[in-house]
């Protein structure tokens, strides 16, 4: 992974941008990371992993059942 301070981040955007359209770039200031500057792509990838968070009174009966079905570690 490619890491850039953001006062050369600042300096050399179109390098860093045509950079993390491969891969992510770790930006830093004073030495720690603080942000990172990744594609759309990867974007938008990882908004489609994201899962929603239910109250249990929200689910299903049929998602109960699943839910008191499962095991530990394995796929449904």
């Amino acid at each position: 992974m490619a890491r850039v301070s953001a006062t050369a981040l600042q300096k050399q955007f179109g390098k860093w941008a045509e950079k993390a359209i491969k891969e992510p770039v770790a930006i830093e200031r004073h030495g720690r990371e603080v942000l990172y500057l990744i594609s759309a792509d990867q974007f938008h990838q990882m908004q489609s992993l994201e899962r929603e968070a239910l109250y249990a009174w929200e689910l299903s009966e049929e998602e109960i059942r699943a839910v008191e079905k499962a095991e530990y570690g394995k796929r449904l």
